[in-house]
């Protein structure tokens, strides 16, 4: 495996895997800021209970911190293409840290919405600036780059919904507090690197404009951000109900979360697989593959046996995951001049509007049962498939 990555990422110096020091530290942030949305996925069986609420209103929860975390993004990627040395980044770590960590003290509804919001807000604020930093360092492995990238949030999701059920297990709800910890430490690593590895690109005088470059390429962008948005939410879906789908069908919060856990850890290595197939096959066929075979791989999930729920949720995280990247990526060759416009359209706006499937799962769920929520939110990846055969059909007709 090592062989295989190291073969499509020739050594640079002073690099790991051909990528410098300032990806990696971009994707350990990454895995920080998004550990936090894990404590509300993770948890939601025990928040349901906690402050006595519905199915509805805990997918409205995680609605929206997605949503909040996502659709805000491009007001902070124009701040980040004009002002590339504020240390935004650094300040979302702090920002939404705080606020997840004090999710476990909270004993209304109407507080736990403001905490969700001030944390979508952070979250918001590190996206732009951490992933156009993380592209621009990769020179000319982008692809390789954000694949990288996208490992970290994906891991860190993982790793959190692994240890806070535990944790919350023997010390009770106040152990969300962790959250706090890793976020200082990823804030002082970014904010002693600003002035070393945080660099602007440089800007041509008379360049078109950031409206300009879009409508330039509206409708390939247009493809990707369906893309985005569509595969977002069946993704939503799965990591807001699938550990209290595991619940009702098995009363273990456990093993709920070591299904989540493996469909996350899944995704680092679909990101790492999509990155290495992009650089040999091209990004838009790899979006095309991993979008039908994660169709197939996730309808059977809500009605699969328990025994082959763990292994079957790495496998169809490997699928589903494998574009993640990809579509980012796609972005920013379009935009390059604009890549934090082009990042926060995708991780912003795609995703945020996709996350409105956690709420779209929840109200199907309380009418119809979350096996039936969930299967039918699956379907919406048709959708995301017919997207990314226009986007390619777009990019045939821009070549002639």
């Amino acid at each position: 495996m090592v062989a295989f990555l190291t073969s499509i990422s020739p050594v640079r110096q002073g690099s790991l895997l051909g990528l410098l020091p300032r990806v990696w530290l971009m994707t350990f942030g990454h895995l920080v800021i998004d550990s936090n949305p894990a404590l509300l996925f993770a948890l939601l069986p025990v928040i349901v209970t906690h402050l006595r609420i519905d199915f509805a209103h805990a997918g409205a929860l995680s609605a929206l911190l997605l949503v909040t975390s996502s659709v805000t993004q491009p007001l902070f990627g124009i701040f980040q293409d004009r002002r590339p040395r504020f240390p935004m980044s650094s300040l979302g770590l702090l920002v939404a840290g705080s606020a997840m960590a004090a999710t476990g003290f909270v004993t209304t509804y109407a507080q736990m919405v403001a905490l969700v919001l001030v944390a979508g807000i952070g979250v918001a604020a590190f996206h732009p600036q951490a992933v156009a930093q993380a592209g621009q360092a990769s020179g000319g492995r982008r692809e390789w780059g954000i694949a990288i990238f996208f490992t970290g949030g994906s891991t860190g999701t993982a790793i959190m919904a692994i240890i806070i059920v535990p944790l919350v297990a023997t010390f009770g709800l106040h152990a969300t507090s962790v959250a706090l910890i890793a976020a200082v430490v990823a804030a002082v690593l970014f904010a002693r690197a600003y002035s070393t590895w945080i660099r602007p690109e440089p800007r041509i005088e008379g360049a078109a404009t950031a409206m300009a470059s879009m409508r330039a390429v509206a409708v390939p962008l247009s493809m990707l951000l369906a893309v985005s948005i569509l595969r977002s939410a069946v993704l939503t879906a799965y990591l807001t109900f699938l550990p209290t789908l595991v619940v009702v069908r098995t009363g273990s919060l456990t093993l709920g979360a070591a299904a989540l856990a493996a469909f996350l850890f899944a995704g680092s290595v679909g990101a790492l697989l999509g990155g290495a197939a992009a650089h040999k096959f091209g990004s838009a066929r790899v979006v095309l593959v991993s979008l039908v075979t994660g169709l197939f791989g996730l309808l059977p999930v809500p009605w699969l046996p328990t025994s082959l729920l763990i292994p079957w949720m790495f496998i169809a995280g490997t699928l589903m995951f494998a574009s993640e990247a990809q579509v980012t990526a796609l972005a920013q060759r379009l935009l390059p001049a604009f890549v934090g416009v082009a990042s926060s359209l995708m991780m912003g706006v795609g995703l945020g509007l996709g996350n409105t499937g956690a709420l779209l799962a929840g109200v199907i769920a309380d009418r119809r049962g979350i096996q039936v929520a969930i299967t039918a939110t699956t379907l919406l990846m048709a959708g995301a498939i017919a997207a990314a055969v226009g986007y390619m059909a777009a990019m045939r007709r821009v070549a002639k």
